[in-house]
């Protein structure tokens, strides 16, 4: 003998609904994960990289007598930075769909500063050796620490854990759940 049962009530399937919806949803918690990215590439320019884990190399010579004395690294227009950290720039990417978050920029010499390019694709300060073309040493701009993935973390299962609450009170079957 079995005995089986299908719950098909229009109030469970609404609750079900809803709940899987706002699993679904995460652009609360991926707001926030924008916003402290933006702080923390802020960080990295204020810092000149250090704050990052490795200082960014120095500029070489010729780049700081075109510059001038005082001039800061990866700053020279300011472009780079704004596209990082400004919403507004043009060249500011980020998109999400509630589930994913894609961040970055659309200034073109972005990557190539933080890989390297040239003699110094991947090393933070240009090898010594003959005349190989120009190099730039990688000066990484986007460098997340355990500690703040480990961050973001916890603002997804915050926001999941937000959302299952504010569903546990919702009615099921004319019943209060939670």
């Amino acid at each position: 003998m079995q005995f089986t049962y299908d719950l098909n009530s229009e109030p469970t399937e609404l609750a079900l609904d809803a709940f899987e919806n706002s699993l679904a949803d995460q652009s609360h918690a991926l707001r926030l994960i924008a916003d402290d990215f933006r702080d923390m590439i802020a960080g990295q320019f204020a810092s000149e990289g250090a704050s990052g884990g490795t200082a960014w190399a120095p500029l070489a010579p010729s780049t700081l007598r075109k510059r001038g004395a005082g001039s800061t690294i990866l700053d020279s227009s300011g472009a780079l930075l704004a596209s990082l950290t400004d919403p507004d720039s043009a060249d500011h990417v980020e998109d999400s769909d509630g589930q994913s978050l894609a961040f970055g920029s659309s200034v073109p010499y972005a990557l190539f500063h933080q890989t390297g390019a040239g003699r110094g694709l991947g090393e933070t300060s240009i090898p010594p050796g003959p005349g190989l073309g120009r190099g730039l040493p990688m000066r990484p701009i986007v460098v997340a620490s355990d500690e703040r993935s480990a961050a973001w973390v916890d603002m997804v299962a915050q926001s999941l854990e937000e959302n299952t609450l504010v569903l546990g009170g919702s009615e099921l079957g004319g019943k209060e759940v939670g």
